[in-house]
């Protein structure tokens, strides 16, 4: 038996298996829920404006939330804040299958009653996630720094993207079926993201002792250092969700105009999400580009050049590696505000409410405005928007880590000079 065999032998398993199976089930959930949302009210005599009603009310509902999150309930045991916002989304769903076989049952009698319960639901289990997401991840990173912080976050996101890359696709084909199926599904998956969130080990101070010997010591690192590197990514993470919400709002009817189908455009969404669900793994298995100020930087001229490509192409071929790239770098800068937000934190809750707010303010702000360009400016206006949000990111990212090598050049000199200096015999360190 080889060495290498020992150590494998040595390492115990990754225990928070349930927790990566509750994450794959509430994204499938919501995915499901969500794409078949404008379908489901379009059937029960809703117009376009209650389309956008409900996931305004969601993510109104989500952001509102997370600040009380963050402020007030970071103190909450991880497993019983998870469970039970599971059991308050679950409720909203289970609400949503009621409104919706009440109006397929009685057509004629007030269909704007189970419209508008259907929008207060969504709103009840957008505020229910602000509890979830955030503690969910708390308690996936519990005590892990370094690689093994970054192995069980890379397990974690390929977990959720990888129930955000299916549920689309089941539930465009429940809806086909009927539209109160995919309102069944989303309750029988945060069934059993519930049962899972049981199954699993409260969060302990001695998780990280999991992750196995061969894994070494905790790394420790300046803390202005850290502080720069989660601006630049929390810059990357907002311009990136911003330049998404813009593609995926505006794009489509773009996409349409140039004569492609709708289901062209889906695999469009495909390439992204695949692509994305391989980049937050492969961040996750690989430290490489840990307080490294390349990656970040680079992941935002792709994510420009993809912006490019949509607006200065008018084929497939130029769109669909469009989606590619753009998928990979999007995957990126989630991962890497990820791992610096909860590194050296003792409240990780709170980072990742941060971080989940980072992302609605990058979508509220992304499809807002890009709506409104496109209707007051023209249909390129909002790409353009997105394009100098990105340059304005970049540029903003270069001068933080300017002056943080500035501030770090003379500690890394006073450390050289105190190592050179020889100590007298008895003179204290």
């Amino acid at each position: 038996m080889t060495e290498n065999d020992d150590k494998a032998m040595s390492t115990p398993p990754d225990r928070a298996w349930p927790l990566y199976g509750a994450a794959f089930a509430t994204a499938l959930s919501l995915s499901i829920c969500w794409t078949a949302m404008t379908f489901v009210l379009s059937a029960m005599g809703g117009t376009k404006a209650h389309v956008g009603y409900a996931p305004a009310a969601n993510g109104l509902a989500y952001m509102a939330a997370l600040l009380l999150t963050g402020s007030l309930l970071g103190h909450l045991e991880v497993k019983r804040a998870t469970r039970a916002a599971t059991l308050v989304a679950l409720i909203a769903a289970a609400g949503m299958v009621v409104a919706v076989l009440a109006a397929r049952s009685r057509p004629s009698a007030a269909p704007l009653i189970w419209i508008w319960m259907i929008i207060a639901a969504g709103g009840l289990s957008g505020a229910a996630m602000a509890l979830y997401w955030p503690f969910l991840m708390s308690w996936v990173s519990a005590s892990f720094e370094g690689v093994q912080l970054n192995r069980r976050f890379g397990r974690y996101n390929g977990s959720w993207s990888g129930g955000a890359l299916i549920g689309p696709l089941i539930g465009a084909w429940l809806v086909g079926m009927n539209i109160a199926y995919p309102m069944v599904a989303a309750v029988a998956c945060l069934a059993g993201s519930f049962l899972l969130l049981g199954l699993a080990r409260g969060a302990s101070p001695q998780a990280g002792a999991e992750a196995g010997p061969d894994a070494g010591p905790p790394p420790t690192h300046d803390a202005r250092v850290l502080a720069d590197y989660r601006w630049m990514s929390r810059i990357a993470l907002f311009v990136s969700w911003a330049a998404f919400a813009i593609v995926r709002s505006q794009f489509a009817l773009l996409f349409v105009d140039f004569g492609y189908s709708e289901s062209q455009f889906g695999v469009y969404l495909t390439l992204f999400a695949l692509c994305n669900f391989t980049a937050l793994t492969l961040s996750g298995r690989w430290a490489f580009w840990h307080f490294r100020p390349a990656p970040l930087i680079l992941g935002q001229l792709a994510m420009l050049a993809a912006l490019l490509m949509v607006v200065y192409g008018r084929t497939l071929g130029v769109f669909y590696p469009s989606a590619v790239v753009l998928g990979l770098a999007f995957g990126f800068a989630y991962s890497s505000h990820l791992y610096y937000g909860a590194s050296m934190s003792q409240k990780r809750s709170v980072r990742m409410a941060i971080h989940e707010m980072v992302i609605s303010l990058g979508i509220t702000i992304g499809a807002g405005t890009g709506g409104y360009l496109a209707k007051n400016v023209g249909l390129y206006a909002p790409y353009w928007f997105a394009i100098a949000m990105i340059g304005l990111g970049g540029v903003l990212q270069l001068l933080i880590h300017v002056a943080s090598s500035r501030k770090a050049a003379p500690i890394e000199r006073q450390a050289a000079e105190r190592a050179e200096t020889p100590q007298r015999p008895g003179h204290p360190i």
